[in-house]
């Protein structure tokens, strides 16, 4: 299916994002990637067979037009999550839907469901940042914050072979997992990458520099603690997480009532390319006890 584009507002100004529709169906399942990553990039197509799946990227990710007066330095939390609140209430027409984040996605997610619990049946958060202690080649970035072109120059020298080479971008995953056999043995790797690789190429540098600013002052957890949602909720988190710590799932699951947490052991960042099929049974099991 076309990728396509939508504009929405957020609290410093109007955002391009990126949409894609992976299957059709009743039931509506809306997601949001983590920093770096593209729509076609999540592999993770347990629900497609379930009802309708549209990924839905961040700010200033794949073939987005610059932003204007570098309004990326600007970004906030806020603004992250109003622009997934306008998005899903763009593709769902303010209906319920299950929304799904990974990492910064997952930021969004949660934010989300405590800002406009109306628009959520389910909530499903997958290696989810839920505040600012990062860890691997993200804090490094979150360093030099506050210092925009140097931000800009450190995130392109180290992303720079991968976005030029195709082959050191699949090597470079090593950076955000554990399970290198579960991850490089699993055929649908190969293929995602192959069919993102494009359109990573396309995430402007500024748009990343823009996340990660936002990264670093990120704290989801005073809007959880003043009223938590009471939406099912799962959790689903690698015991070794290279860049979220695993602490932060730990926390969400004792402080949102709801949750269930699926915690995978020798598991990095992509819990659901690394252990793909133990994942998808565990995630597609619980939907249906959901429903």
């Amino acid at each position: 299916m076309d990728e396509y584009t939508i504009s929405v507002q957020g609290t410093v100004g109007q955002e391009a994002i990126r949409v894609l529709q992976r299957s059709t169906g009743a039931e509506q399942f809306i997601a949001w990637h983590g920093i770096t990553a593209v729509n076609r990039f999540w592999l993770w197509d347990a629900l497609w067979p379930h009802g309708e799946v549209q990924l839905v990227g961040l700010p200033g990710h794949g073939a987005v037009p610059n932003q204007p007066n570098q309004q990326w330095s600007r970004w906030t939390q806020e603004h992250l999550i109003e622009t997934g609140i306008a998005s899903l209430k763009k593709l769902n027409n303010g209906k319920p839907a299950t929304i799904i984040g990974h990492s910064t996605g997952g930021l969004i997610a949660l934010g989300i469901a405590h800002r406009a619990p109306e628009l959520v049946k389910r909530l499903i958060v997958l290696s989810p940042v839920v505040w600012s202690e990062l860890t691997g080649i993200v804090n490094v970035w979150q360093r030099f914050v506050g210092q925009p072109s140097l931000l800009k120059a450190i995130i392109h020298s180290s992303l720079g072979l991968g976005r030029c080479s195709h082959w050191a971008f699949s090597k470079s995953l090593v950076a955000f997992i554990k399970d290198r056999q579960g991850f490089y043995s699993n055929p649908k790797v190969v293929k995602t990458i192959r069919d993102g690789y494009e359109q990573m190429q396309q995430t402007p540098i500024a748009g990343i520099a823009g996340i990660t600013t936002v990264l670093k002052q990120a704290d989801i957890r005073p809007l959880i603690m003043a009223k938590p949602t009471t939406v099912p909720t799962l959790i689903v988190h690698g015991q070794h997480d290279p860049i979220v710590p695993f602490k932060q799932a730990q926390w969400l699951k004792l402080n949102i009532p709801q949750a269930n947490l699926l915690a995978i052991p020798h598991v990095g960042h992509l819990p659901y390319a690394e252990q793909e099929t133990y994942v998808n049974k565990e995630v597609t099991n619980w939907v249906e006890k959901t429903a």
